[in-house]
């Protein structure tokens, strides 16, 4: 199966529709997050008109959007951006941050992402200012480094047994656990860690199909962009703290058996749509999370040639079951 090609020159139009963006607050309602520059991003990349990205554009201006309350403080970081560039603004803010990843379920950072893969430096500043405001450290344990895998911990977790677990979206209650401490003990953290994260989280997916997990995926690729981008002790925190956060993900969907190889396998080989047909079907969804998960998962498996990305993108856009 052909894998898509992901655009990597950003059209005018989103250039342009990402400038108007930056009048909207960070969140809607209070609590949650502002998708529109992260689907926009993931819609251009995908191949969109520029007609319908102006259409989703539009689709936020009449219904979710709030007017940004901070705009001198983000013209001070867009200065800042400007007058040191993209990469020494992001290799500066960015080690204040390590502790929080799984802020606002991974939401900065994945807009961080999205505004460094476009190259546009008021999408970077204002995901490092609402990272920095809306920065959250799960209280999870030191860890004591050792061999085990994700697999291992999560081995652990639901060996505890499932209705120890219910599904919840209180991270902090979750990492908090004795059970989770334990877990974590002796988990690896080297240079496999990052591949660990993105291998783990995939099987999740496919084995819960569940909102949390779908923004495990789409976190996961987040950190491998924005890794990129820091120095690498920076990376190395980076990923650290972002392992745990994950684990604490998998139990709070319930800490469910994760499928085994056979299963996996038969989802690996199944005729599936090509990337093209896929990403049609995502360009036409109006809901980001569909649009930015298959975005992600059709640039994962150009990245890594796993076709179970294959198959997580098509399931999100119902052309799998």
């Amino acid at each position: 199966m052909a894998t898509l090609t992901i655009t990597r020159r950003p059209s005018d139009t989103l250039l342009a529709l990402l400038d108007e963006e930056l009048a909207f607050s960070p969140s809607f309602r209070g609590r949650y997050s502002n998708h529109l520059a992260m689907s926009l991003v993931a819609l251009d990349q995908m191949g969109a008109s520029a007609e319908r990205l102006r259409d989703e554009f539009d689709a936020h201006a009449r219904a979710e959007s709030e007017p940004r309350t901070d705009v001198d403080d983000l013209a001070e970081r867009r200065r800042e951006v400007e007058r040191d560039g993209i990469e020494a603004t992001v290799r500066r803010r960015v080690p204040a941050l390590v502790a929080g990843p799984a802020s606002q379920l991974f939401h900065p950072m994945i807009r961080l992402a999205y505004g460094l893969e476009a190259g546009h430096p008021g999408q970077v500043a204002a995901a490092l200012l609402d990272w920095e405001r809306r920065h959250v450290i799960l209280p999870v344990p030191a860890i004591a480094a050792g061999p085990k895998r994700l697999a291992d911990v999560a081995g652990e977790l639901a060996a505890v047994g499932s209705e120890a677990w219910p599904r919840t979206f209180d991270l902090v209650g979750i990492a908090r656990r004795p059970e989770m401490a334990a877990a974590l003990q002796g988990v690896a953290l080297d240079d496999q860690s990052l591949d660990d994260i993105s291998g783990f989280v995939r099987v999740l997916h496919a084995t819960a199909d569940d909102f949390l997990t779908l923004h495990l995926v789409t976190g996961a690729r987040a950190l491998r962009v924005v890794t990129r981008h820091v120095e690498p002790d920076t990376a190395r925190a980076l990923v650290a703290n972002a392992l745990p956060a994950v684990a604490v993900g998998y139990a709070a969907v319930g800490a469910p058996p994760l499928l085994d190889g056979d299963a996996l396998h038969e989802l690996r080989s199944r005729e599936l749509p090509d990337a093209a047909r896929i990403a049609a079907a995502a360009i036409d969804s109006p809901d980001p999370h569909v649009i930015k998960l298959a975005n992600v998962a059709l640039a994962e498996e150009a990245r890594s040639g796993d076709p179970l990305y294959r198959y997580l993108a098509a399931r999100v856009v119902r052309l799998a079951s």
